[in-house]
């Protein structure tokens, strides 16, 4: 994925894929593709920003009638004069459905996901607030038995689970622990990084996700927050009580880990 990742996105491939008229696989390198470059995902967000202000300048005068001077600059029989207030309303609709295509990556992270992949990052910012702050037994499992660790949460979820390594970001990894998921009969497993000052990071990964395409969201709501996605079934955040900047380069790098 790596070597797709470093292919240009072109203008005309951002505007489709702010469409969703992009295939699965061209929207997940698009998407792969923003992660690395910033300026590109703050340029197609100010795009959103525009056409939202313009939809809602807009809208309340589309049910409007023309106003009676414009009218007269196109004086047709009646039966034109009705034509051209359709069609005038059409051109504005259309005009905003336009404007709105321009949406970007970062407005795609506003969209409501589904219900079961909403309840994703409250999971793991719940259980990242429950054993973060543990001090005696913040994981079940430590790092001294990693090999262990990773081969047992993997029968568990069914599943060869990777664990990214953050040393690069300065954390390193303290150990895991099992957990139930709010879906069905499914698990969840929970790995725990900490830096030198202390400020701990959960990565949550749950089974029982329907999908592989969801965006990359953040969700900031509580003393915790959380980047999450789903690929191939499973559920991924990372959540913490750093702050989104804070957050974001981690999560990226663990999203970037987990995806190629």
């Amino acid at each position: 994925m790596t070597g797709a990742v470093d292919q240009p996105v072109t203008d005309a491939e951002l505007q489709a894929y702010a469409d969703d008229r992009l295939p699965v696989a061209d929207r997940l390198r698009v998407e792969a593709w923003l992660l690395k470059n910033p300026d590109a995902a703050a340029k197609v967000a100010a795009w959103q920003d525009q056409a939202e202000a313009l939809r809602q300048h807009f809208a309340p005068g589309l049910d409007e009638p023309v106003p009676a001077a414009m009218a007269a600059l196109f004086a047709r029989p009646k039966r034109g004069e009705m034509l051209l207030r359709q069609g005038l309303r059409i051109a504005a609709v259309l005009c905003i459905a336009l404007l709105g295509a321009a949406a970007g990556w970062w407005g795609r992270g506003y969209v409501t996901p589904p219900v079961q992949v909403a309840a994703l990052p409250q999971e793991a910012t719940r259980a990242h607030l429950v054993y973060s702050r543990e001090v005696l037994h913040p994981v079940e499992v430590t790092v001294k038995e990693e090999q262990h660790l990773v081969a047992w949460l993997s029968k568990r979820l069914g599943t060869a689970l990777r664990v990214p390594s953050l040393t690069a970001q300065g954390y390193a990894l303290v150990g895991g622990r099992l957990l139930p998921a709010s879906s069905g009969n499914h698990a969840a497993a929970q790995f725990m990084y900490e830096n030198r000052q202390g400020q701990r990071l959960t990565l949550y990964v749950r089974t029982g996700e329907t999908g592989n395409d969801t965006a990359f969201r953040f969700s900031g709501d509580g003393a915790a927050a959380a980047f999450y996605w789903v690929d191939g079934g499973f559920g991924y955040a990372l959540a913490g009580e750093t702050g989104r900047e804070a957050l974001l380069p981690v999560a990226r790098s663990v999203y970037e880990s987990l995806t190629r």
